[in-house]
């Protein structure tokens, strides 16, 4: 009759030990009442020097681009490329006029016109030359972008507040200079020009902020200065290809090239290959999106692993992956490759092995390379710059609205990885800055 007691008793005593650690964990404001988890391990011992709450599933935010790298890397290699082949369809005529389309097959290429790749821009310029070479003047016909990708935009577990912004680009089968452009508010123009934006700007004392729903070309933005007609901002935009085609218009009248855009009723069937644009290796795509914590570019490296398929079963293509692996997935949720979603969930002890395999893998340097080292890079710059980990810790970082994640590797000397770690903080109560301060001083604590 005493049993129930008992239990009661100790379960109180657990529940208060497991509060009292917490509260001494990173001793921040409302701890008591913050989900966190973290896992560090030394992979050189194996000695697990913490294991808190490692089993919960958490929100990761951005740290999901680090399975989506390690994904990448296992699955498509280094040297991946995408490949954007562009088409004529139709017969070459008499006078130098080619009666049919230019047809561009997109491939999901998140890479083509970004400003992150400076040195692989020019695929109008590029078009135009290859017209020219075969001495086309006029293409009595239509230009076309090609897109079979389903469940293409913004990815349905986004946040509608997010899609507006840079950041909420969605990715589509053809996407052009990262599916953003820069909007000035009072007079609507945009660079480059989208065309069928709608752009209306309300007045506002709050902050400003955009609307847009998914895949419409109704914008609003609420403006606290809405007459400085030199205040401009970046916006995502609802259909990359259309923007892409207006341009590529533009620069072959420029070139001298002519396009009727009118259905031509070719007299053959003849398909010649013109161009292939070929994107920068998987390897500096995957540095450039974890460095920046890029979301279109995750986005698009995770919809390569299942070309031509669907996004869930190109997220079942990853969470087989790991299970091969012997890596077990069953209580995490996975919508994207970004992280964006807010309903993703992943448990730090699986983030931790993902990790830990990579580095036991042959693919261990080119992987490390991808973590912002603190001091130094990205997202990392200002962590732990004043420490003597500076340039010793490799993370990648995560934050949303009271989600905080870090995930990457304590390096030795020579840059080689010596400890997993793996930091996630949901539902925090104190600022941003204070939990910052809070996990430096716990990796400060356990490494110095």
């Amino acid at each position: 009759m005493f049993r129930p007691i008992v239990i009661s008793i100790l379960f109180s005593l657990s529940a208060t030990f497991n509060s009292l650690y917490a509260q001494d964990l990173l001793g921040i404001e409302g701890e008591e009442a913050t989900t966190i988890g973290v896992y560090i391990k030394d992979i050189r011992t194996s000695e697990v020097l913490y294991d808190y709450n490692s089993d919960l599933a958490l929100t990761p935010a951005s740290v999901m681009k680090a399975v989506t790298a390690a994904t990448a890397l296992c699955k498509l290699g280094e040297n991946f490329r995408f490949s954007t082949p562009v088409e004529l369809r139709g017969s070459m005529q008499v006078g130098n006029v080619w009666r049919g389309d230019l047809v561009v097959r997109s491939c999901g290429d998140p890479t083509i016109e970004s400003q992150h790749f400076k040195s692989n821009l020019g695929i109008c310029d590029s078009i135009s030359a290859a017209l020219r070479r075969l001495g086309i003047k006029k293409i009595d016909g239509r230009l076309i972008v090609e897109q079979n990708m389903s469940d293409a935009g913004p990815v349905a577990q986004w946040e509608i507040e997010d899609v507006p912004w840079p950041y909420g680009a969605g990715l589509f089968g053809f996407n052009y200079r990262d599916n953003t452009a820069i909007l000035y508010p009072l007079t609507g123009e945009t660079k480059p020009f989208v065309p069928a934006l709608d752009v209306s700007v309300v007045e506002s004392k709050e902050n400003n902020d955009l609307v847009r729903g998914v895949g419409s070309d109704r914008l609003t933005v609420y403006a606290r200065n809405v007459k400085n007609r030199k205040w401009a901002l970046e916006i995502s935009v609802p259909d990359p290809a259309a923007v892409f085609l207006c341009r590529l218009h533009a620069v072959l009248k420029d070139r001298g090239i002519a396009v009727s855009n009118k259905k031509a009723d070719a007299v053959s069937s003849t398909v010649r290959s013109l161009y292939i644009h070929r994107s920068p290796a998987a390897k500096d795509i995957l540095t450039s999106l974890m460095f920046r914590s890029d979301n279109l570019f995750a986005e698009g490296i995770l919809r390569a692993l299942a070309p031509d398929d669907t996004r869930k079963n190109a997220v079942k293509c990853e969470t087989q992956l790991w299970g091969d692996r012997g890596l077990t997935s069953r209580c995490n949720l996975i919508f994207d490759g970004s992280g964006l979603s807010r309903g993703n969930r992943l448990q730090p002890r699986f983030l931790a092995d993902v990790l830990e395999w990579m580095v036991n893998s042959p693919m261990a340097d080119t992987y490390v390379s991808f973590f912002p080292r603190a001091g130094y890079d990205g997202t990392m710059k200002s962590f732990l710059a004043k420490s003597p980990l500076k340039g010793l810790i490799a993370l990648k970082t995560g934050s949303m609205n009271a989600v905080q994640s870090y995930a990457g590797f304590k390096l030795d000397e020579n840059g080689k990885p010596t400890h997993i770690i793996v930091i996630m903080v949901n539902g925090f109560f104190c600022s941003r800055a204070q939990l910052r301060r809070s996990i430096e001083q716990l990796l400060t604590d356990t490494f110095i």
